[in-house]
């Protein structure tokens, strides 16, 4: 039994409002519907507890290296057209005022899958006075997806490549007294040098990350060692009573003497842990220079559980012993190894990594996100009971690390190396230069346990040849770039489902070995997980070794009481998340360091042509970051923090047979659940109850309790209809004695055939805003479907809505979306296949909302899908 529910602001039922096709009326009734499903809510759940985690207004302030600095992101301007001459772009028509963070993909990706991948200029004025050039001037880029070209004056200043690394650039050289204007063209043009080659995300365009001003002295610390903060602070420890802290300092300054460092380590109890001076410096250029190396004797450890931070500050002294610069870092203490056979230590103790991925867009938004957008998803990961977070596929905001190190969460960060890699010293001097970024910038962050070079790229299946010759030097050069910046930290890679990486050798470069196995979606059943993994581990015995992917997608407007592959029901993601992590905490995969569970929050995928197009659903958070089912269930099994969760508040509408099953998320020594006030017992485990639902609403009410006395419930409301068939159904034909109302019987074993050209018509009772139509094919392998959707509000004078195709072998069930209207009857007429003239469609579901929409979100599906 397949049910259809939209939970979401957009995706609100209509069928209980009683509505006219006057647009005044329906206003009135969908603000009558909204007011009164507040007021529902606000009874049936009677706590908030399940909702820790919100948006906050001030996060945590954003942490800079440096003194004399301030954010450019106000009164920019930008140009959406493709000109390559900076001095055309400046005269050109059509500039708008910006505030950065800004993409220009932040809508389209949502409606096309042919979003903009172009080029744009960007450009601000900088007013500098004389004095103001007496010092060093830098503008620092966040990141720009995914070329920038930089100049200054009207002369090129900079080129860098890579969309996910910061960038700076000296000013002096260029800038004058006066108005200094700053042009940037950007491009996330595919270029075939470039990784991304391509992947399961978007590559947005533009200035996407803040841009700072930098000032410094012209004899400093190096503002511009690969846009990084100019510190490089390591520790080694072998154990809790002593660690080896040695600092090194980039510096910057013509024929400078007599210079020296001093460096001070503060305890975050804000007494000093250790301080030291260094011999006299010589700078001339850019110079490297040893600036501390000493103990610090039993210091606090940095965990996830317990994330003590301390602050190294080094000051720059002139001959004089006057500090004329300084720049401060974080600093974490703590030692970690991977081994193949117990799996992941941290300070010492075996220690299992619980983790997730994250990609770095919103809807509506893009990549361009504000420090509450991160902050919040950091906060939201560690909620869910995470100790462990894969930053995937590249390099992420410098916040996020930030974050990271602060609520305590172990981090792999990885160069965005995905699918593929091409045959060219370009490519190979790209990955080079981001990798380099990448360990520069976020070398001192204590959270980070892991460098990733590459992501199911697809290798040269023969040795020896050019090509696999070429593809292995890129790896193993990078994983000598990544020890050499980098010896406290191992390397990692990734795999697919497949055993050609171990092969032809490439898993053997890497320290550590990462598969991505979607056992139970996209092949297999997961009851076969821990069988290949052990197969894998067998591949390569010395190798420690994640399940750095697994997940299964999921929409909240989607339940079934028949979990299955494929459906995006938010069942079976429950059922595939559970089987999963029972198996890892099993005997057998005892020796697994960890696994992160693809994806913490739904993402763009404009390419996606699933139940909700243009996204990736296997976030265990949707793109707006609303909680789905699969967070409260993580959340009670990792976390100690009191959970009881019934599911699921995103079905609400019932049918069919009575008796349900209901379940509770739970951590807590008991729970009870009531009907209507009441109870229906009290379990200590399992959780889960057989209620029989009375005709009309019932209030279910699930309650925990712990034996210190801690209380915690949730629930809702539930309708009850005991029809079978959702709405009136008619058609034009039936073949093999089945019938239309086998359609919307929410029943995927009886269906509805016919021959090419046959309608069926829905009766949704009353005006309502219809925006899509979900579809479940029967024997749809290999097949792409014709189908044609037209809507009418008195049954006679029909609008097109749909005309074309769906992709090969559409999922089930297969949204098509359309420009929303207004319509109490949908006619949905099959015009047979590629294949043959018949159609057998199992369910039928149309999807309606309470939001009125101004415009079309998606696409219409073109030919054949994407």
């Amino acid at each position: 039994m397949l049910a259809f529910q939209h939970r979401r602001k957009e995706h609100l039922t209509l069928e209980k409002v009683p509505l006219t096709s006057s647009l005044m009326n329906l206003r009135k009734h969908i603000l009558f519907a909204v007011t009164a499903a507040l007021s529902l809510f606000a009874a049936a759940c009677t706590s908030t507890s399940n909702d820790d985690t919100t948006a906050s207004s001030t996060p945590p302030p954003r942490l800079v290296p440096w003194e004399n600095t301030s954010v450019v992101n106000d009164n920019w301007q930008y140009l959406e057209k493709n000109m390559e001459a900076p001095a055309e772009a400046l005269t050109a028509d059509g500039w708008q005022n910006v505030t950065l963070p800004h993409t220009w993909n932040a809508k389209d990706t949502l409606q096309t899958a042919k979003y903009r991948r172009d080029a744009s200029w960007y450009r601000r004025d900088f007013n500098f006075t004389e004095a103001d050039l007496k010092d060093k001037l830098y503008l620092r880029f966040g990141a720009a997806g995914q070329v920038a070209t930089v100049y200054v004056n009207g002369q090129k200043a900079l080129d860098h490549k890579g969309g996910y690394s910061a960038f700076a650039i000296e000013l002096n050289p260029y800038a004058k007294s006066g108005t200094n204007t700053v042009l940037v063209y950007v491009s996330n043009k595919s270029d075939r040098n470039l990784a991304p080659l391509s992947g399961d995300f978007n590559q947005y365009g533009g200035l996407y990350r803040e841009v700072r001003l930098i000032r410094a002295p012209q004899v400093s610390i190096d503002r511009n060692h690969h846009a990084g903060p100019g510190i490089i602070a390591s520790s080694t420890m072998t154990d809790g009573a002593e660690a080896t802290l040695t600092v090194n300092v980039a510096l910057d300054g013509k024929n400078a003497t007599g210079y020296s460092l001093k460096t001070i380590l503060t305890a975050p109890n804000g007494k000093v842990a250790a301080e030291g001076k260094s011999e006299k410096i010589t700078i001339n250029g850019s110079t490297m220079a040893k600036a501390f190396q000493g103990t610090v004797k039993k210091p606090l450890l940095w965990s996830p559980e317990t994330p003590n931070l301390y602050t190294l500050t080094v000051s720059l002294l002139d001959d004089n012993g006057k500090e004329v610069d300084r720049a401060t870092v974080r600093q974490g203490f703590r030692w970690f190894k991977f081994t193949n056979d117990k799996g992941f230590f941290l300070n010492g103790e075996h220690y299992r990594l619980f983790g997730t991925n994250r990609h770095q867009d919103y809807r509506g938004e893009g990549n361009a996100l504000s420090d509450i957008r991160h902050d919040t998803d950091i906060r939201l990961i560690k909620e869910a009971g995470f100790n462990f977070l894969r930053l995937a596929h590249y390099q992420q905001d410098d916040y996020i690390l930030q974050r990271c190190d602060e609520i305590g969460l172990l981090v792999w960060e990885e160069i965005p190396t995905v699918n593929g890699i091409t045959q060219s010293e370009a490519f190979a001097a790209n990955c080079q230069s981001m990798m380099t970024e990448m360990i520069t910038q976020h070398y001192n962050h204590p959270a980070i346990v892991l460098w990733g070079m590459g992501n199911e790229i697809w290798y040269d299946k023969v040795k020896g040849t050019p090509r696999h010759t070429f593809e292995t030097k890129v790896i193993k050069d990078l994983n000598d770039t990544a020890h050499r910046l980098d010896s406290t930290r191992p390397t990692v890679i990734v795999s697919g489902d497949i055993n050609l990486a171990s092969d032809v050798g490439i898993m053997d470069i890497p320290d550590v070995i990462g598969y991505n196995l979607y056992r139970g979606w996209y092949g297999g059943g997961y009851e076969t997980l821990t069988k290949r993994l052990n197969e894998l581990h067998d591949k390569n015995p010395d190798k420690p070794m994640i399940l750095s992917e697994f997940g299964a997608g999921a929409d909240t407007w989607i339940h079934t009481e028949n979990p299955r592959r494929f459906d995006f029901s938010e069942e079976y993601m429950i059922n595939f998340l559970e089987s999963h992590l029972d198996q890892m905490d099993e005997a057998p995969l005892a020796w697994l360091s960890g696994y992160n569970w693809w994806v913490f929050a739904d993402f763009g995928a404009a390419h996606r042509t699933d139940t909700n197009p243009h996204i990736n659903n296997k976030g265990l958070v949707d793109f707006e970051r609303q909680k789905k089912d699969g967070f409260y269930y993580t959340k009670a099994r990792l976390t100690k923090d009191p959970v009881v969760y019934l599911q699921s508040p995103s079905w609400t509408e019932r049918r069919g047979v009575a008796e349900k099953t209901y379940r509770v998320f739970s951590n807590m020594d008991s729970v009870e659940l009531f009907q209507d006030g009441k109870s229906l017992g009290k379990q200590s485990k399992d959780f889960s109850w057989k209620v029989t639902l009375k005709p009309g609403k019932n209030v279910l009410l699930a309650k925990g309790a712990n034996k210190n006395g801690t209380r915690k419930e949730h629930g809702f409301t539930v309708n009850y209809d005991p029809r079978t068939h959702r709405h009136a159904v008619t058609a034009s034909e039936s073949l093999n004695g089945t019938a239309p109302e086998n359609t919307v019987d929410d029943d995927l074993k009886t269906q509805w055939e016919s021959e090419s050209g046959a309608w069926l018509q829905i009766d949704l009772d009353r005006i309502s805003l219809v925006d899509g139509v979900a579809i479940d094919f029967a024997n749809k392998k290999d097949k792409i479907f014709n189908i044609r959707i037209e809507t009418s509000s008195d049954g006679k004078t029909w609008e097109k809505a749909f005309d074309g195709k769906t992709p090969k072998s559409p999922s089930s069930p297969y949204l098509i979306p359309f420009k929303q209207e207004e319509a109490r009857y949908v006619k949905i007429t099959g015009l047979g296949n590629n294949i043959d003239s018949k159609n057998a469609w199992r369910e039928v579901t149309v999807k309606v909302s309470f939001e009125k929409q101004d415009k079309i979100l998606y696409e219409k599906i073109s030919e054949g899908g994407e």
